[in-house]
Parts: C-alpha cells; structure tokens; sequence
C-alpha cells in the first residue's frame, strides 16, 4: 500500500515540478515524512533523487520548446553546486524538527516575496547581461546562496531559484521556470552526493517508485506551463508556498512541544 501512495504522490509531486519549474521537493519532503513515515535525514535526502532526476525530464520537454537560457542556467547552477555541498555538511547535527521549522517559514518568506507588485520582470525586458562585473557577481552570490539551501534543507531549490532567476537575471516567468529546472538537477545532484557521502542509507525500492511516478508526472506538468499564464503559474506557486509551510511549520512545532 505504501508504494502505491508512493506512485500517487509522485504523480502530484511531478505535476508541479513540470508546469512551476520547482516546488516538486517542497511537496516531496512532507509526503516522504508525514505519508510514507520517512525520518526527516533521510526524506530530504530521497528528496533530491526524485526531483534531480525529475527534473532532468522535465527540462528536456521545456528544451524543445524553446524555454530552457541554458547559458545562465549552467552560470547559475556551477556556482550552486558549491554551495549545495557547504550546506550538507551545514545541515549536520541540526535537529530535525528545527529543521522542518526553518524549511517552513522560509518557504512563506519566499512566497511572500514573490506576492510583492513589481517582482516579476516585463515580458519584453532583456535578460542581465553576465558580463557586467556587478551583474555577475549578484548572480554568484545568489547562486551560491540557492546552492546553499538546495544542501542544506535537502530539496531542489526551485522555491527561491524562480524568483531569482526573474528578479536577478530578468527572465521572463516561462523562461526561469524552465531555466531553474536545469539547476535544481546539477545543484541537487552535488547535494545528493555529499549527503550519501556522509553515510546517509535510503529505502530506494520506496525512491524508485516516487521518482518514476514524478518524471510522468513532470511531462505532464510541462504542457501546462506552455498553455498557462505567467501571473497564474506565480500565484499558483506562491500560494503552494504558504499551504505547504504554514503546515510543515505547525506540524513541526507540535513535535517539539511533545
């Protein structure tokens, strides 16, 4: 029966990650934990092998379409894997609830952040051009930053990588979301690695199944993105944002309070 959640919950994971480019490990983390009975070490640490898999389908549908700024994405996601790494030997000896509570409020703060009038790019603006020393240095730090997260709560990062790829490097919303798929699968795979590294074990029967269910799902979720409106998919993201971390920070403070 669990593998059969398993699947069901991949189709839905698969379908956002598709059609938003990210939140797929935002849903991922809390169906490993509180659905499947994952610990929280090893949830965020399936998390990165269902959506860095996830992803790498989903980016080759968004890549034919035209939607994918590889040069930015690579740029983006090189310097992300450095800091995917330094934040999964951050994570170490955190407790895992406190954890939980942090992945939480950051996902309102971001979600909040992406309400804010003004924070999507006009759909004629130009992307940041890397060559301005300025330009590619806040494009580094915020990389690096991203990586850090994507390492250190164990998911792809597409929570803050959209927004940073619109309000950073300017790209319009269709673009970022397809974009950021490209450096959730490099940033989740250094993440994966280092965790592994440390001696963190997975049921990967249970990891086979999400994944495989998730990738369907992503082609799904990617024929979304191409018929839906911009400012929806925003709304819609930022609404996931607020559900899914108003409940995983209640569900957490609960834990610790027992």
């Amino acid at each position: 029966m669990t593998l059969v959640w398993a699947v069901v919950a991949g189709l839905a994971v698969g379908l956002v990650l598709g059609a938003l480019g990210g939140g797929g490990a935002i849903l991922t983390i809390p169906v490993l934990t509180y659905v499947l009975g994952m610990g929280v070490t090893e949830a965020t640490t399936a998390s990165l092998v269902v959506v860095g898999l996830s992803s790498l389908v989903a980016v080759v549908a968004h890549a034919r379409a035209g939607r994918v700024d590889w040069a930015r994405g690579l740029v983006f996601a090189a310097v992300g894997a450095v800091g995917a790494v330094a934040g999964s030997f951050l994570s170490r000896g955190l407790d895992p609830q406190w954890l939980m509570v942090s992945f939480g409020v950051l996902l309102v703060v971001v979600a909040l952040l992406m309400l804010r009038p003004g924070g999507t790019p006009h759909p004629d603006a130009a992307p940041a051009d890397l060559r301005d020393p300025r330009r590619a240095a806040l494009t580094g730090g915020t990389g690096l930053g991203v990586g850090v997260l994507t390492g250190f709560f164990g998911v792809g990062g597409g929570f803050a990588i959209v927004p940073a790829l619109t309000l950073v490097l300017g790209l319009a919303m269709p673009t970022a979301a397809a974009t950021s798929l490209l450096v959730i699968a490099l940033n989740s795979a250094a993440a994966l690695v280092t965790k592994l590294s440390l001696g963190v074990q997975l049921d990967w029967t249970l990891v086979a199944a999400l994944t495989a269910a998730t990738m369907v799902g992503s082609l799904a979720g990617t024929r979304i993105a191409g018929r839906a409106d911009p400012r929806a998919l925003k709304r819609a993201f930022a609404f996931l944002l607020v559900c899914v971390g108003i409940y995983t920070v209640v569900s957490s403070a609960l834990a610790l309070a027992a």
